[in-house]
C-alpha cells in the first residue's frame, strides 16, 4: 500500500507575556508574544506606597493640579493648615511659609491618588486616558518615577514605542534601581527589534534582583528572537525554578525544546502548561504536535480534540487533526477534518491538497476492494 504525501502539521507559537511590573510581552509561533497568544497576559502595575517627591517640585503647577481635583475636605484641610484662600486661588506659594511642608504632604497624597487612577485606567485598557493622568503628575513632579513608568507603559500599549523608550530611560536615569523601568525599557526595545539592547536592560534588572521570574522569562523570549536557543531554554529553566506555576514559561520552553528536537522534554513542558492553564488552546495544539512527532497518534488526536472543544473554529487544530487521522489510516475522518479546515479558511491550500490526496487514496482502495 503506497504512502500518502501530506503537508505536515503546524506549530503554534510562543507566548510573550512579560509578567513583570507594568508591561507585558506577548506570545504564540503561529500566532507568535512568540510573546502572546489570544490569552495575552496583562501587566502588573507597580506603584510605590510612598511617593514623596525627592526632587524639587513645581509648586504652582502642583497646587493648580490639586485644586483641579480638590474636594471640600481638601479645601478645609488646606485652610486648617493656614493656607490663605488667595494662595489656593492664585496657585502661588512662597516656599518659606510655615505651612509649606504640611501642604506638600497633602499634595503628595493627591499625586498618589492620581497615580492609582492612572494605573486603574491601564488595567481597564484605557492607555490614552492613563497617559493624560500621568502627564498631569509629571507637570507637577517631572522626576516622579512611578509616573514616568506609567507614561512609558501607556505609550507601550499604544504602540508608541519611541515615547515608551524615552519615558523608561528617564525613569531609570532618575532611579537606576527601578526594576519596572528596566523591564519596561527591555520590552519596548525588543519590540522595536533592538534585542541586544533589550538584553542589557533585562540584565540591569537581574543585577537588582536575580530571583525575579518575570525578568528571566522576558529575557528568554528575547534570546529566542536572537536564535540563541540554548540560552533561551536556560532562561525559562530559571523562571520555572523560581515560579513552578509559571504557565507561559512552561509553554515557551516547550516550543524552544521542540525546535532543538528535545521532543520528550518538550512534551513534559506542554504537560505542565496545560495542567496550569487547561484553557490555553495553543498549548493543546503544540502538545498534540509533539505527540505526533513521537508517533503517539491517538494521544495527539485527543490533544487536538481538547483544543477544538475550547475553540471550535481553530484552523490549526482541525488541520493537524486531519494529518494525524490520516496517519492512523482513518481516511474518512481525516477528510472530514480537512473539510472543516476549509470551511474555516477556504484559502488553506495545504488542507485542500491533503484532502484531495486522501480522496484519491480512498477511491484507489475502493477500486482495489471491488
Amino acid at each position: 500500500m503506497g504512502t500518502i504525501d501530506l503537508e505536515c502539521h503546524r506549530t503554534v507559537s510562543r507566548d510573550r507575556s512579560s509578567g513583570l511590573v507594568l508591561t507585558v510581552k506577548y506570545g504564540s509561533l503561529a500566532p507568535f508574544l512568540c510573546r502572546s497568544d489570544s490569552n495575552l497576559a496583562h501587566p502588573t502595575h507597580f506603584l510605590r506606597k510612598a511617593s514623596m517627591p525627592s526632587q524639587p517640585v513645581n509648586l504652582p503647577a502642583l497646587i493648580a493640579l490639586l485644586v483641579s481635583i480638590a474636594t471640600p475636605t481638601f479645601m478645609s484641610t488646606a485652610q486648617a493648615l493656614g493656607v490663605p484662600q488667595t494662595m489656593v486661588a492664585t496657585q502661588t506659594m512662597v516656599a518659606s511659609r510655615p505651612a509649606a511642608q504640611p501642604l506638600i504632604q497633602a499634595q503628595a497624597g493627591g499625586l498618589d491618588r492620581l497615580l492609582k487612577q492612572g494605573s486603574d485606567l491601564l488595567d481597564d485598557d484605557k492607555p490614552d486616558q492613563a497617559l493624560d493622568i500621568f502627564k498631569q503628575v509629571l507637570s507637577a513632579d517631572a522626576n516622579n518615577v512611578d509616573a514616568l513608568i506609567g507614561q512609558g507603559t501607556a505609550f507601550y500599549y499604544l504602540k508608541q514605542y519611541e515615547g515608551a523608550i524615552a519615558a523608561y530611560k528617564r525613569a531609570t536615569a532618575v532611579d537606576p534601581r527601578s526594576i519596572a523601568g528596566w523591564v519596561g525599557l527591555g520590552n519596548a526595545l525588543d519590540d522595536t527589534k533592538q534585542s541586544e539592547a533589550a538584553l542589557k536592560a533585562y540584565d540591569k534588572a537581574l543585577a537588582i534582583d536575580t530571583n525575579d521570574a518575570n525578568v528571566w522569562y522576558n529575557r528568554g523570549v528575547t534570546l529566542g528572537r536572537l536564535q540563541r536557543y540554548q540560552e533561551e531554554v536556560a532562561a525559562y529553566d530559571k523562571a520555572v525554578r523560581l515560579r513552578p506555576t509559571y504557565g507561559s514559561a512552561w509553554y515557551n520552553r516547550g516550543i524552544v525544546l521542540t525546535k532543538l528536537e528535545r521532543t520528550a522534554e518538550a512534551l513534559a513542558s506542554y504537560d505542565q502548561a496545560v495542567k496550569l492553564d487547561p484553557d490555553r488552546v495553543n498549548a493543546w495544539i503544540n502538545r498534540g504536535n509533539v505527540q505526533f512527532d513521537l508517533k503517539r497518534y491517538q494521544d495527539a488526536v485527543k490533544s487536538y480534540d481538547r483544543a477544538i472543544a475550547l475553540e471550535p473554529n481553530s484552523e490549526d487544530a482541525w488541520f493537524n487533526r486531519g494529518v494525524t487521522l490520516a496517519n492512523l489510516k482513518r481516511y474518512q475522518d481525516a477528510i472530514a477534518a480537512f473539510n472543516k479546515t476549509l470551511k474555516i479558511n477556504p484559502n488553506n491550500a495545504d488542507a485542500r491538497k491533503n484532502r484531495d490526496s486522501l480522496l484519491k487514496r480512498v477511491e484507489q482502495l475502493n477500486q482495489e476492494a471491488s
